[in-house]
């Protein structure tokens, strides 16, 4: 753009820019600008590219400090992104915004250094000039090695002042806001000490939408990193942390009218990060936790399991282990005393021989009498068989006893020898599985190998039983419980698939089924929430499926709910995953007072009696606590939060209208800005939020055991359905060669 003055003509990036905004027509001239103009036109600033070929740029490396009339370009600049190009300019700094900019700054450090620092020196009561040279610094802390080197030379030494200056504030800010960003576990680590002086900032300007916005972003960011993980956080260091000042200036700022979506977004990210090692502290916030009790309703599914997880290691730190052994002859003695009557209707109506009281007694009774019968007749062979049956009937078909008789003299019980190669009974199972295959029968050969995975399993030796149940599987693909040990592991991947896998089965058993249905919900949720966080991390769009895991594991949670048996011990875990994902993924608008999974808790209040009944008193798991608090505090949260929740986290649809004051200060999208080397923007890693249908999260499942994947192979027929493997590929085969349109004659 061209600009007159006088006789005098001349075309300025600089006066172009500098635009009063009371007269948007009157360019700010001077007479530093005037008699510098020809050098402003003719180099590129940080992020542009000039129409014709110039001379290339790179970081001066001598000659003295420039001279002081500068000074008065940059007091008469408006908006810290126009200083910044004009202290570039000076310093003959290359395009700070691509990579290559960047790499020239880094092999003349010491220089481009050394004529800043001596420039913010020596001017450091020019507010204008202080914070230009901070921004220029923070640009730099876009390439690791350039942040560190600042870093050690005391960037944050040059920044943390200008927050008391008003002028320098919001540029401090910034400035910090991309080091965090960009910054590793040691700066951010170093910024997190500094909690006291950015909660003084926040606290005396808690109705500047801007400056609060940017404090808790870069305590998002630096205290995250310091308090998350399992690594244990010292007693002194989440003191000088100022936790509870934290969550209180957070709270704060979030209910502000005016709170942007930003803040509110790292505000959560925040909050949830210091349930990892300050969770007692955390709970005494009370607001702090229902914020996350109401984000489970946030139209972001990555806001919505960020703050579950939280909620999650919410309670860490207290609770209590799931009971893996169980006790028979508890379950006798409560059998004994005879349920009561509104207990006992229920498992009536069910069925009373599809109870597992029933079952695990009967197979309890029929273990013993199967292993006393081989006591006098020596016969293993018909030992295994029967127990290997039982296996398969219920969890707990062999007691962990041994043959006793009472001492004559003594009358104390002692272990009875009678010759068997065993004397626990457990450890009869291998030499059962032994004599099955001496008689060579090959319809038997999966009897053997389930009374040895069951040794295995009881032991707890799971990679054994894991690898001989996959062998199993080249013999008997459809044979249920060789998919059962997989689910046993902790990889949620390979468990979910078996699982999946084991349920299409139809060489499968009434317990089996149940077994394998609970195994998947355990997975798929745990699996579903980590997809997605883990997606708010990268520019990778697996939001499918994620959500899918999460639907996966609603639905198979419904079914077992519905279908199984009451007395089952896994049926109060199970329900606390439906109550908690019903909340979490409900489609529509969940009432206050929850009503929509009342059904769900009068099932769980049914499951407590019985399992306090049986002598085995409900644990208090993280899931229990968990949905506890979620149904304790969820009319209040919605109540407190829900408004914020929906206006600030809802996807955008429309982008919002520039302000004044964005048009003249945009310095953070400058700082944000990074380009290749040949002019373009480099995409920026975000994640979306879309609408998911039950078509998109359809493409994310097995056309024929329905297992939740991003990775399944298409037919290569139709292309439509989609499978985990070969081998879902051929047990589909019978059903699919119907509709698979491009096969002509097989």
């Amino acid at each position: 753009m061209e600009y007159r003055f006088g006789n005098l003509s001349f075309k300025s990036r600089v006066a172009r820019l500098s635009y009063s905004p009371h007269q948007p027509d009157a360019p700010i001239c001077n007479a530093a600008l005037l008699t510098r103009s020809h050098r402003y036109s003719a180099m590129p600033g940080p992020g542009k590219t000039k129409g014709k070929k110039s001379k290339s740029k790179s970081a001066s490396t001598s000659g003295p400090l420039p001279p002081d009339a500068y000074i008065g370009d940059i007091d008469n600049a408006v908006g810290w992104h126009l200083v910044i190009d004009i202290l570039c300019d000076v310093f003959e700094l290359p395009d700070l915004t691509t990579r290559s900019g960047l790499r020239k700054v880094h092999a003349n450090f010491e220089s481009v250094y050394t004529r800043l620092d001596t420039a913010y020196t020596r001017y450091s009561d020019n507010d204008k000039l202080a914070g230009g040279i901070v921004g220029i610094f923070a640009k730099m802390c876009s390439d690791a090695i350039l942040r560190n080197k600042l870093i050690s030379k005391g960037f944050l030494d040059k920044i943390l002042p200008l927050l008391e200056r008003p002028a320098c504030r919001h540029v401090a800010l910034q400035a910090l806001g991309n080091i965090t960003h960009h910054g590793g576990k040691t700066v951010r680590t170093d910024l997190a000490k500094q909690a006291p002086i950015l909660l003084k900032v926040i606290k005396e300007h808690i109705g500047d939408p801007k400056t609060t916005e940017l404090a808790i972003t870069s305590l998002a960011h630096s205290v995250s990193t310091l308090v998350s993980g399992d690594h244990p956080i010292p007693v002194k260091t989440l003191q000088t942390l100022h936790i509870p000042k934290i969550l209180e200036a957070t709270v704060d700022s979030i209910k502000q009218p005016n709170s942007s979506k930003y803040l509110v977004t790292h505000g959560m990210d925040l909050i949830s990060s210091l349930t990892y090692n300050a969770s007692p502290i955390c709970k005494a916030n009370g607001s702090a936790i229902d914020f996350l009790v109401a984000g489970l309703r946030s139209q972001d599914w990555v806001f919505r399991c960020t703050c579950l997880g939280g909620l999650l290691r919410l309670h860490r730190h207290e609770a209590e282990e799931d009971p893996r052994l169980f006790d028979p002859y508890k379950l006798l003695a409560a059998v004994q005393r005879k349920f009561p009557s509104h207990i006992s209707d229920v498992m009536v109506e069910y069925g009373a021989e599809r109870t597992e009281t029933y079952k695990t007694l009967k197979a309890a009774g029929d273990s013993q009498r199967a292993i006393m019968t081989c006591a006098h007749d020596r016969n293993l062979y018909s030992l295994g068989l029967k127990l290997a049956n039982l296996i398969l009937y219920t969890e707990f078909a062999v007691p962990d006893g041994c043959l006793q008789s009472p001492n004559p003299v003594t009358g104390e019980m002692e272990t009875l020898d009678v010759g068997l190669p065993f004397i626990y009974y457990v450890d009869s199972l291998p030499h059962c599985a032994k004599a099955i295959r001496e008689r060579g029968k090959r319809e038997e050969s999966d009897l053997a190998d389930v009374l040895d995975i069951k040794f295995h399993i009881t032991r707890a030796r799971l990679p054994t039983a894991r690898e001989l149940a996959k062998k199993a599987l080249e013999r008997s693909p459809d044979y249920a419980y060789f998919y059962y040990p997989t689910t046993l592991s902790a990889d949620n991947v390979e468990g979910l698939r078996a699982a999946k896998k084991g349920l299409k089965c139809k060489r499968t058993t009434h317990f089996l089924r149940f077994q394998l249905l609970q195994r998947a919900v355990e997975h798929a949720g745990a699996l579903g929430l980590n997809t997605i966080l883990e997606s708010s991390r990268t520019a990778e769009k697996n939001w499918e499926e994620g959500i899918a895991f999460l639907m996966s594991a609603y639905e198979d949670a419904k079914t077992y709910v519905e279908e199984g048996p009451p007395d089952n011990r896994y049926m109060k875990n199970v329900l606390y995953w439906t109550v908690i994902l019903a909340v979490t993924i409900h489609e529509k608008d969940i009432s206050p007072d929850l009503r929509e999974v009342q059904g769900y808790l009068e099932r769980l209040k049914l499951a407590d009696e019985i399992s306090v009944f049986l002598s085995i008193p409900p644990p208090k798991t993280d899931l229990r606590l968990t949905m506890k608090t979620i149904i304790e505090r969820f009319s209040g949260a919605t109540k407190e939060f829900g408004e914020v929740i929906a206006e600030k986290t809802a996807p955008k649809r429309a982008p919002e209208p520039v302000s004044a004051d964005k048009a003249g200060d945009d310095l953070a999208a400058w700082l944000e800005n990074l380009r290749v080397d040949d002019g373009s923007e480099e995409p920026a890693k975000v994640h979306s939020h879309p609408n998911i249908t039950m078509n998109h999260v359809g493409l994310y499942r097995c056309s024929w055991c329905s297992n939740p994947s991003a990775i399944l192979r298409k037919c290569s027929g139709c292309g439509k359905t989609r499978y985990c493997d070969a081998g879902c590929q051929k047990s589909h085969w019978a059903d699919h060669k119907k509709t698979c349109t491009t096969r002509s004659s097989t």
